[in-house]
C-alpha cells in the first residue's frame, strides 16, 4: 500500500494551512470526518495522522484515533483546552501526542519526530553560505551536490540568487523552469513531471535557478522561497542551496529552514573576521552550535592563518577544509563538470568528498547514477541585518 507523510482529519484550516505550509501540499492529505479518513485509509497509509478531538464537528474522533493506531500509525490529537477526561481518552484511544490548538510549533515537531520514527524522513537542506563574496561557495555547491548525486542520493541543488546567479554556468545547463514556477505552481506538481522540467546536470543532480526570468524572480519574496524549499524536502534527500550572498528576507527564510549551514571561509584576514560576524549572528539568530558547520576552502598548510587561528577568531570548530587547486578548478568549470570527473585525484575532489561524508551517508534505497564519460564532461531581526555582508 502507498504511503504518504501525513492525514489531517477534521481539522481547522489554520491547522491544515500550517502543516501544508510546513511538508507541503502534495505530503498532506485531509479528509473533512471520520467517512473521508476511513475511505482515504482503504487506498494508502499515512505514515502520522492529526485529530482533533473533543469538539462537535467530529463526534467519531476517538474511533478514528483508534483506527488509525490500530494500524500502527502514530496520532497527534488536537484539543481546545486542557480537559482531563478527554485527554484520558484520546491516549486510551490511542493517540501518541495531546497538543492543545495553536501550539503550531510544537505540532510541526512533533510530526516531524513521527516521520523519522517511522523512515518516512524529509530530506535535508544544506545551506552554502560564504561569509563574504569570493570565497568560491558555488564551487562547493556544485561539487558537493554532484558527490551526494552519486552516492545515490536524489539531490536538487537550487541557486537562490535571483538576480545573477552562477549555478546554470557553472554547469553549463540552460534552465527553463525556474524557482517562481515552482511557486506558481507547487498545488499540481508531483515528483515524475519536476523531474522532467527541470535540468539535469550529467552527474545526476537536478538544477533549479530563475534561470533568465529575472522579472519573475522580483515576485519571488522570502515566502515563496520558503515554499518552494518545503516543497522540494520530501522529493530528494537532499537540497543544497547556494546564491545566499546576505542576511536579506529570502537568505533568513532559507537558513531557517535548513538543517546544516555550511559557514565558508579563506585563511585570509577578512574573510575570517567576516566569519566571526556571521558565526555571532547565527547564534543570535538562535541557530544551533551543531547545525552550523565551519568550511575552510582553498586550504593551504603555510598559511600564517592556520586552523587554531581560524577557530579561535570565529569561536567555532573547523568542520571541513577544502584544499587549493586552481588548475583542476578552473579545467572542471571551463567543461561544466565537476572536479572528481575532471581531476578524480585532485585535493578538492578528495576534501569534498569527505565533506559529504560528513553530511549523509549513501542512500540505500536508490540507484547511484553513472559516472559521466572523460569526453562528455530565528528571533525578530532587526532591519540592521538586512543586506549585511
Amino acid at each position: 500500500m502507498d504511503t504518504y507523510p501525513v492525514l489531517v482529519v477534521g481539522a481547522k484550516p489554520e491547522i491544515l494551512q500550517r502543516l501544508t505550509t510546513a511538508f507541503g501540499h502534495q505530503q498532506v492529505r485531509a479528509a473533512e470526518d471520520a467517512a473521508a479518513a476511513r475511505a482515504s485509509l482503504q487506498k494508502a497509509r499515512p505514515a502520522s495522522a492529526v485529530v482533533p478531538v473533543g469538539t462537535p464537528a467530529l463526534t467519531d474522533s476517538l474511533h478514528v484515533v483508534a483506527e488509525l493506531a490500530g494500524q500502527g500509525v502514530p496520532v497527534v490529537a488536537i484539543g481546545a483546552r486542557k480537559d482531563p477526561d478527554v485527554i484520558l481518552a484520546a491516549m486510551r484511544a490511542g493517540a501518541r501526542e495531546y497538543l492543545l490548538e495553536g501550539e503550531d510549533e510544537r505540532l510541526e515537531k512533533t510530526i516531524h519526530r513521527f516521520l523519522e520514527s517511522s523512515g518516512h524522513r524529509l530530506g535535508s537542506i544544506t545551506a552554502v553560505f560564504p561569509a563574504k563574496g569570493g570565497m568560491g561557495a558555488t564551487t562547493i555547491a556544485t561539487n558537493l551536490a554532484g558527490v551526494l548525486s552519486r552516492r545515490g542520493n536524489r539531490v536538487c541543488l537550487a541557486d537562490l540568487d535571483l538576480e545573477l546567479g552562477d549555478v546554470l554556468s557553472f554547469l553549463d545547463l540552460k534552465g527553463t523552469y525556474s524557482l517562481a514556477d515552482v511557486a506558481m505552481n507547487a498545488k499540481r506538481l508531483d515528483r515524475d513531471l519536476l523531474d522532467s522540467s527541470v535540468p539535469r546536470h550529467a552527474a545526476g543532480m537536478w538544477v533549479l535557478s530563475q534561470c533568465e526570468k529575472v522579472e519573475d524572480g522580483d515576485r519571488l519574496e522570502a515566502g515563496g522561497v520558503g515554499g518552494v524549499l518545503r516543497f522540494l524536502r520530501p522529493l530528494y534527500h537532499h537540497v543544497i542551496l547556494d546564491g545566499l550572498r546576505d542576511l536579506g528576507d529570502v537568505s533568513l527564510a532559507s537558513l531557517d529552514l535548513a538543517d546544516r549551514i555550511l559557514l565558508v571561509t579563506t585563511q585570509e584576514v577578512p574573510a575570517v573576521r567576516s566569519a566571526q560576524r556571521c558565526a555571532q549572528i547565527f547564534r543570535k539568530l538562535g541557530y544551533d552550535r551543531k547545525q552550523v558547520m565551519l568550511v575552510v576552502n582553498r586550504y593551504q598548510k603555510g598559511s600564517t592563518i592556520t586552523r587554531e587561528v581560524i577557530e579561535e577568531t570565529v569561536g567555532m570548530p573547523v568542520a571541513a577544509m577544502i584544499g587549493n587547486d586552481f588548475a583542476s578548478l578552473s579545467r572542471a568549470v571551463n567543461a561544466g563538470a565537476l572536479v572528481w570527473d575532471e581531476a578524480p585525484r585532485s585535493v578538492v575532489a578528495r576534501d569534498i568528498e569527505a565533506l559529504a561524508r560528513a553530511i549523509g551517508p549513501e542512500a540505500p534505497d536508490a540507484a547511484a547514477p553513472e559516472r559521466a564519460s572523460f569526453l562528455r564532461k530565528i528571533f525578530s531581526r532587526p532591519e540592521a541585518l538586512h543586506g549585511a555582508e
